[in-house]
């Protein structure tokens, strides 16, 4: 039985580092989530995402430190590559978005977030466009994506530690991502709330595109389709872990209405909707804080995570993998890599 999950924060200047841990819920899908991440990562290959990881993040000044400005300029620079292979191979297909770090604001990253959508199309509906992009291209507009998020993540991030509040959250991407059928026969659908977020909660990760219905309600999105916005359909071994705290919380009722005009049946359970939780922090085995915002004060020391363990009930470690490389070499690589094939 798998009992505890150990990360491994890094400072990527000082190399100094904080092992924090998670009790891992012992339901059948919270049990079957830590095999996943076991089986289909750390006892693999598998490689970390890390340009997307560390979200609404108050980061530290590093040398490598992840800014706004940097992820605009970015963003502006994969735009310009996809329209102009757009024009190059006649592809009727513009995008006319420009983004600036002192007026990015949530509208606009609804928009680029809405071109993505029609770009990529859905795992199980791949868009027109998608396969008439090469491999370099295709990174482009995954980058539209990463970016985006990124970029509103940050922005809220800011603006609650301005507040001494937290929106930080830790996001555990993988590549290859493995996913798994999430089976109704099995009581997988039985462990969605919509309900309060735990502070230090480990969630299961959306390993789709698109949004859920909780995300294009809670980014008031009006660009969105309907067809890309769904529940989990998908386990996978990632998984992402809420550090919110200051923030009354996600209005249920109102989203509750704003599903009835969508005609969304919020008793499918299929649907996922709301939250399902597979892990709690352990601040005493962490020597983390009770107060939550001191508990982030030492968190935001580090700008990386560079390992992932799981254990057993009797503290037998199980699996571990370690990540040396930092976020700025991993897209760098990728990036160069990509343009240099194009």
């Amino acid at each position: 039985m798998y009992k505890q999950l150990e990360i491994k924060f890094r400072n990527t200047d000082d190399e100094t580092t904080k092992n924090v841990v998670w009790d891992i819920r012992d339901f059948p899908l919270a049990q079957k989530w830590a095999s996943a991440l076991q089986k289909d990562y750390l006892d693999t290959d598998a490689r970390i995402e890390k340009q997307f990881m560390l979200h609404g993040w108050v980061y530290p000044k590093t040398k490598i430190e992840r800014t706004i400005p940097f992820m605009c300029e970015e963003l502006n620079f994969h735009i310009e590559r996809v329209n102009q292979y757009c024009k190059e191979h006649k592809i009727d297909y513009n995008i006319d978005l420009h983004f600036d770090a002192k007026t990015v604001d949530q509208e606009q990253l609804n928009k680029i977030h809405h071109h993505f959508e029609i770009l990529i199309g859905q795992i199980w509906n791949v868009s027109e466009y998608w396969d008439q992009f090469d491999k370099s291209h295709q990174f482009s507009v995954n980058n539209f994506n990463w970016l985006c998020h990124e970029i509103e993540s940050q922005l809220r991030g800011l603006e609650a530690y301005e507040d001494n509040k937290s929106s930080s959250s830790v996001v555990i991407c993988m590549e290859p991502i493995v996913r798994h059928d999430l089976i109704e026969a099995d009581g997988d659908y039985d462990h969605f709330e919509m309900s309060h977020q735990p502070f230090g909660a480990i969630r299961m990760h959306y390993a789709q595109t698109g949004k859920t219905h909780r995300e294009a309600w809670h980014d008031e999105d009006e660009d969105i389709f309907n067809s890309n916005i769904s529940g989990i359909r998908y386990l996978s071994g990632e998984f992402d872990v809420n550090f919110n705290h200051g923030h009354p919380g996600e209005n249920w009722d109102d989203f509750e209405k704003w599903c009835m005009e969508k005609q969304i049946d919020i008793k499918d359970k299929t649907l996922s909707l709301g939250w399902c939780f597979l892990g709690d922090l352990n601040r005493r085995a962490s020597d983390l804080p009770e107060d939550n915002i001191e508990a982030m004060l030492e968190l935001w020391n580090y700008d990386d995570i560079c390992g992932i363990a799981l254990y057993d009930e009797n503290n037998m470690q199980l699996a571990e993998k370690s990540w040396n490389y930092n976020w700025l070499d991993w897209y760098t690589e990728r990036k160069n890599k990509l343009l240099e094939a194009s």
